[in-house]
């Protein structure tokens, strides 16, 4: 039998070929991967609020530099394994469409052999993705086994700011945090604004639940509502490290922020039999 599914929701081809859904609604449009349930693209009347790399790569098994890569069970590398793949493993498993609503998907995926190997728990992922003026993602971790687990999350979004110079992020100021660039900036004042001088890869715990991204080179101010998520991590890697990056060209670094919906190191999550845990971010663009 033929799938039917709600007006506004279709099946397509990611730019590689690859399966993925489409979700239209108050005239925008969100692209959705079936690889690793990775939100490529958002798309409003005012232009893309999402960023990919110039020379992305939308390969078989392979997550894209840009959009929202999902993380888990892990953030960073394996803490002693570091053969294991940065992240985790969620960003590279096959996802399926569990539901499907008008303006709202949602997409699942379990443990295997093959992520028992890895890391050896049961498990139940979903992510929800619903669209209207905002764009709503909610991330659900059930632990389907007989003991108990701890892992992190984060939905790792690459927004687009057009000059990353004159881009600020504002609600994490006087926040902890711990700065992992390999050259950071020597100094600044952790009560105003943050904003970009240098290589940034810090790590803010015990955050607020709104933060924004304002970004004057393309007119934008983009407003993060997030529950259940204690750490937010912020990143661009300057043109040292992008260079050593894959799928990305010289001056992409210019182009974009990252800020990281969480619960990594000291807020990871930690799990019973049967229990689950869902982190949400609502994301409007203005």
């Amino acid at each position: 039998m033929d799938e039917v599914l709600p007006a506004g929701i279709t099946r397509v081809r990611d730019p590689g070929g690859r399966d993925a859904l489409r979700l239209e609604a108050d005239g925008g449009s969100v692209i959705v991967s079936l690889l690793g349930a990775q939100v490529l693209s958002w798309l409003r009347t005012e232009g893309e609020v999402l960023w990919t790399a110039s020379a992305a790569e939308y390969a078989p098994g392979k997550p894209v530099r840009g959009g929202v890569p999902l993380v888990f069970p892990w953030f960073g590398d394996h803490p002693t394994d570091k053969n294991l793949p940065a992240h985790g493993f969620a960003r590279t498993l096959a996802w399926r469409l569990a539901s499907a609503r008008p303006g709202e998907i949602v997409l699942e995926t379990t443990d295997d052999a093959a992520t028992r190997g890895l890391w050896p728990h049961a498990f139940r992922l979903r992510l929800l993705v619903a669209l209207a003026q905002t764009l709503r993602l909610e991330l659900t971790i059930e632990n389907t086994g007989t003991a108990p687990f701890a892992c992190e999350e984060a939905l790792h979004t690459y927004f687009n700011v057009g000059d990353v110079h004159t881009t600020s992020v504002l609600g994490l100021e006087g926040v902890p945090f711990t700065e992992h660039a390999a050259a950071p900036e020597p100094s600044w004042n952790v009560r105003e604004p943050l904003r970009f001088r240098a290589e940034t890869d810090r790590i803010f715990q015990g955050v607020p639940d709104r933060i924004e991204l304002v970004a004057p080179a393309l007119r934008r101010k983009v407003v993060l509502a997030t529950k259940h998520a204690r750490s937010a991590i912020v990143w661009n890697p300057w043109p040292a490290k992008t260079a050593r990056l894959s799928q990305m060209t010289a001056d992409d670094w210019q182009r974009f922020v990252c800020i990281e919906s969480a619960n990594v190191r000291e807020h990871r999550i930690t799990l019973g039999p049967g229990a689950s845990h869902t982190l949400e971010i609502e994301i409007a663009c203005g």
